[in-house]
This record gives structure tokens, C-alpha cells and sequence, in this order.
């Protein structure tokens, strides 16, 4: 029969390090600046308390964090009575801190490219841009391009009417989604991230596809948090 106290630390070791270094800053009070964080790990639990051992910097040490089940404030004041309860308790708690922390609990990692749906927007992207350089050049390669000339004589007058309209406005157009954007990336996706703990390099491609796409990576954001 298996040890439940080790399955819990082993699991908990391995895979919460993030929940673990939350309980050490919010119930233990570290500055998360000083907290050592590949040194966080459980030493012991039971049915009565879990110990954290973890180093600090300045001044340098190694310190120990007790903490009482039923002493532990979380936001569903959960009780433990049994090994079978540590588990909904050390959930509450990773939430608790986190929230405390202005964080989620869960950290955002994946970095998600664009779908069939929003994929268009990066050669809708290219066209824009020469337009707005040089709109001879796109109408010259259409002209010496047979396959594409026939291809512009089946489209609706709609679609053609729309294409002149971009491409005497398509400086104007690139400046409207960029601040539009923009205006997503700082107060939408950039809190977003930052409050689900994505590392620099998750932050950056998001960034540059928002500015792309808009809000199709918002979408894809809330989806997979």
C-alpha cells in the first residue's frame, strides 16, 4: 500500500512548484524577491500540517514554514481530516496566494498559433503595407500574372470595390489597426499575461500576433488559460 504523505510530496515537489513558492511569500510573508525559487519544497505532511523548507538571500539561509490545515486562512475554509482532504485544501490555498499576489494560480506557458479563421490577417497584413508603400506594385504583379488576372474577373463587384477603397486608404487603414491593436495588447493582453505569469519569450510572440491578428488572440488566450 502506498505512503500518502510521499505520493503528496512527490507530486507536489514535482509538479507545484509554483502553488509551493505562493504558500512561502503569502502565508510565510517572503519577499519573493529574496526567496530562493528551485529551493521550495515540502519536507513533511500529515493529516495536522505541511512543513516548506526554502533558502532565502540576504541575508542568506535556509528556513522552514509550518503550516496548521485547519489554521491555514483560504477562501472555502476548508477543513482537513483526512489525507483525502489535503488535496482540495492545497488547491484553495495555491488560489488564495496566488490571488493574493494579483495572480493566477495556473501559469500560462503555451504559446498557440493562429487558426484557419484568423490566419488571413497576416497576408491581409502584407497587402496593406504595400499598398500603403506603393500600390503599383501589387496592381503590376497582378497584371503580368495571367492566373491571377483571370482569378480578379470572377470576383463580385464588391470584393473589387472594397480593394480600391483599401488601397487608396491603406496607410490610413494600417494606422486604425495598429492603435487598435495596440490599445488590445496594453490593456487587454498584456494584463492577461502578466497576471498569469507567462515568461518573457510566451509574452513577446503573443504580443507580436495580437498586433496582427487583434482580437482572435484574445479569444485564443481566455480559451486555453
Amino acid at each position: 500500500m502506498s505512503n500518502p504523505s510521499a505520493s503528496i510530496i512527490s507530486h507536489m515537489n514535482k509538479d507545484h512548484q509554483l502553488a509551493l513558492r505562493d504558500y512561502v511569500v503569502v502565508y510565510g510573508s517572503v519577499d519573493p524577491r529574496y526567496l530562493v525559487a528551485d529551493s521550495v519544497e515540502i519536507k513533511e505532511v500529515d493529516t495536522e500540517k505541511i512543513v516548506i523548507a526554502y533558502d532565502v538571500i540576504n541575508p542568506t539561509s535556509s528556513k522552514t514554514l509550518t503550516l496548521k490545515w485547519n489554521e491555514t486562512k483560504e477562501d472555502k475554509n476548508l477543513r482537513v481530516k483526512s489525507y483525502a482532504d489535503i488535496k482540495g485544501k492545497l488547491v484553495s490555498m495555491a488560489r488564495y496566494s496566488a490571488g493574493k499576489q494579483g495572480y493566477s494560480e495556473k501559469k500560462f506557458t503555451k504559446i498557440i498559433g493562429p487558426d484557419a479563421g484568423s490566419f488571413p490577417m497576416y497576408p491581409i497584413w502584407a497587402i496593406l503595407l504595400l499598398n500603403a508603400y506603393d500600390p503599383a506594385i501589387l496592381r503590376s504583379f497582378a497584371n503580368n500574372t495571367e492566373l491571377i488576372k483571370k482569378g480578379i474577373e470572377y470576383l463580385p463587384t464588391v470584393a473589387s470595390t472594397i480593394y480600391s477603397w483599401t488601397e487608396l486608404n491603406a496607410s490610413k487603414v494600417c494606422i486604425g489597426l495598429f492603435v487598435a491593436h495596440l490599445g488590445e495588447i496594453l490593456f487587454v493582453s498584456r494584463p492577461f499575461l502578466k497576471k498569469h505569469r507567462a515568461p518573457f519569450g510566451t509574452r513577446l510572440a503573443y504580443y507580436f500576433m495580437n498586433l496582427f491578428e487583434g482580437f482572435p488572440v484574445l479569444l485564443r488566450l481566455k480559451k486555453n488559460a
